[in-house]
């Protein structure tokens, strides 16, 4: 296995891949692409950077955006629509933030060109946000939100998993409902990842209101922890050392 860690979009993206029959100076090679690519989304979707197009965007300086623009908003509103509201980037309060959705979509990109560059049997994981090449499965840990050397369980992933919550950024969740968040952490399994990452924060935000909807969505299971330590998932969610607590 080749493994490599990138800091870029405020976190730590992991990388791991199978050489299988490429010679392991190809999958380097690939890895690097996917780096580039991960760096460039973080100039263009930055909230930090002043000079990236989203903050030009939403400071008036722009009128006409990207492609890669228009791409997230329509899937920030696809991802608003499933979710009725819970996840809403135009809710925010310093105007509209993808970032919930940005990392996970993120990582698709660069997955999708390890995947053309060759690299058949990959994974990664863009700060707990993580997607898996075809055809493997990975057993990956949740961490605990109370206890960082803890698990609250293992889940097998052949395409993605996606975790949210304000155990470690602190409370920068907002409801746009105006209610209080419902959960310390977050968990959404299956599907594309850029729709679990932005379901995970819905899930952290809603709660059990949001559980109710991904119990509707085929191939998608969620899990979330209340600050009073409890712990509630879909029907469907095979979670090792998990309570059987359901909604």
């Amino acid at each position: 296995m080749i493994t490599r860690a990138e800091p870029v979009m405020g976190t730590v993206v992991s990388f791991l891949a199978d050489p299988n029959e490429l010679a392991p100076p190809d999958v380097e090679e690939a890895i690097d692409l996917a780096c580039c690519e991960l760096h460039r989304i973080d100039e263009q979707f930055s909230t930090w950077k002043a000079s990236s197009e989203l903050s030009r965007w939403r400071n008036g300086e722009i009128l006409e955006v990207s492609e890669l623009m228009d791409e997230v908003f329509e899937l920030c509103a696809h991802a608003c629509d499933v979710s009725r509201g819970f996840f809403d980037p135009w809710a925010m309060p310093g105007g509209f933030d993808p970032t919930g959705l940005v990392k996970g979509w993120a990582a698709e990109r660069a997955l999708s060109i390890l995947r053309r560059r060759g690299v058949r049997d990959a994974l990664i994981n863009a700060g707990g946000d993580v997607c898996v090449a075809p055809g493997r499965t990975y057993r990956v840990g949740i961490r605990h939100p109370s206890f960082a050397d803890a698990l609250c369980g293992v889940v097998e992933v052949d395409t993605s998993i996606a975790t949210s919550g304000i155990y470690e950024r602190g409370d920068h969740l907002v409801n746009p409902f105006g209610g209080p968040i419902a959960a310390v952490s977050a968990t959404v399994v299956g599907g594309r990842l850029a729709i679990a990452d932005a379901l995970a924060t819905a899930l952290a935000v809603g709660g059990k209101e949001v559980l109710y909807l991904i119990e509707q969505l085929d191939g998608v299971e969620g899990f979330f922890i209340t600050a009073a330590g409890g712990m509630f998932k879909s029907s469907g969610m095979k979670f090792s050392d998990l309570p059987e607590e359901q909604v």
